[in-house]
């Protein structure tokens, strides 16, 4: 992630966590690794009601789902500082247990999907172990889809050691690495009976100086078709342009499903996903994680990830799901340039991959076309890999229907 990116996104493969017993030190989670990058999901029963839990309660649903809300009696609290609400609350938290990783990261990237009623709101923070040290806890962004009570923002200027966030992203600077994590999830609400509701947690723990070092294999089923997802420009809003490309392509994406699933409540035009995504600290559409919990308010399965090559795009279109990416260019150099597209050069664009044409060249939609007629390009492949895996290290958003085949967590 750069600090100074127009907007943003991320990946890696929705995995399972495999609880593993290390040493005689007592119990240590494993997240799933794909090479250098280190995936967890925790949306399961059995995966959120091991965290420890205080003022919240795990429940079980169908299947081996599991979802967090406020318990009965939680706590009570005023908020003087002006961080949530600027009156009373109620509020109870969860802990999880410590996930350590198969590859060492320098760089973590959480996203949650909640449902957060008015008058309710949620924070994620994070802390990780660097060098047998734990780091205190980051605040990774206070989140309500509804802002008449709490504006959502992300928490500038945590720093402590090596380690630093930025905007969505906690990163070690210089040599530092780590090799776990946990995090601590609070709810909030102003009125007792109502609660807001988390589904799952997901973290990306990865390595920020390896990037697309898998090639996988060229040529799949993919190759020659693609998904029919809607064409929507963000250049055609006052107040939009090329700040808007997160939400313009959320908005693509989410339009898809609409009509894929015939649930036209997800059809929802571009100003209103930028409003409901927008980060008051940030003052920006980019939030990585803001995003995809927007998409996950309307029932809808969204993470942050990272890819570590492009054939893991051309599977989850086999899957029948476009995959939101981020891309950074600048044509005015030769070894940087990404031919055709509407921009000369970008920090952090991000649009949506929904197929290949029969060479392997990328079919997207970018958002930054003139109008709607102008967002369907086709990207030369090298140069296309080259922009997203050099851009931003191949992050991915992840939106898809519960219930919708993925690829396997071993892809």
């Amino acid at each position: 992630m750069q600090t100074t990116r127009v907007c943003s996104a991320v990946s890696v493969l929705t995995t399972v966590v495999v609880c593993l017993l290390l040493g005689s030190g007592g119990p240590e989670a494993r997240a799933a690794s794909n090479f250098y990058i280190n995936v967890g999901r925790y949306d399961t029963y059995g995966e959120l009601s091991v965290a420890e839990q205080d003022g919240v309660t795990v429940g079980k649903l169908a299947g081996e789902a599991g979802e967090v809300i406020l318990a009965s009696a939680p706590y009570t609290a005023y908020d003087g500082s002006g961080s949530y609400n600027a009156g009373s609350y109620y509020w109870g938290w969860m802990t999880s247990p410590v996930y350590a990783t198969a590859t060492p990261f320098d760089t973590l990237v959480p996203s949650w999907e909640a449902a957060t009623p008015a008058g309710t709101w949620i924070e994620l923070e994070v802390r990780v172990r660097s060098g047998e040290t734990w780091t205190p806890w980051f605040s990774m962004g206070v989140w309500a889809i509804d802002t008449g009570s709490v504006a959502r923002h992300s928490v500038n200027g945590q720093r402590s050691g090596a380690w630093e966030v930025l905007t969505d992203t906690l990163r070690g600077r210089g040599l530092a690495l780590a090799d776990a994590y946990q995090y601590r999830l609070t709810l909030f609400t102003e009125q007792p009976g109502v609660s807001p509701l988390v589904r799952g947690v997901s973290v990306t723990a990865s390595d920020s100086r390896r990037h697309g070092e898998n090639p996988g294999v060229v040529g799949t089923g993919s190759w020659g078709w693609e998904l029919e997802v809607p064409t929507r420009s963000e250049m055609v809003y006052e107040g939009g342009g090329e700040w808007w490309c997160s939400p313009a392509s959320l908005s693509m994406v989410m339009a898809y499903w609409a009509g894929s699933t015939s649930a036209p409540e997800l059809d929802q035009p571009v100003p209103v996903v930028a409003a409901g995504t927008y980060d008051h600290a940030y003052r920006g559409w980019g939030n990585w994680p803001f995003n995809t919990a927007y998409a996950s308010a309307y029932g809808l399965r969204a993470t942050v990830s990272r890819f570590s090559s492009i054939d893991q795009a051309e599977w989850w279109i086999d899957a029948g799901i476009p995959v939101v990416a981020s891309m950074a260019w600048d044509n005015g150099y030769g070894e940087q340039t990404l031919s055709g597209a509407p921009l000369q050069s970008s920090d952090g664009h991000l649009l949506v991959i929904l197929g290949f044409d029969s060479s392997g060249n990328v079919i997207v939609n970018d958002p930054a076309g003139s109008d709607d007629s102008q967002v369907r390009r086709v990207y030369r492949r090298d140069e296309f890999t080259r922009a997203w895996f050099s851009g931003s290290g191949g992050i991915v958003y992840l939106v898809y229907p519960v219930g919708w085949s993925t690829p396997s967590p071993a892809s």
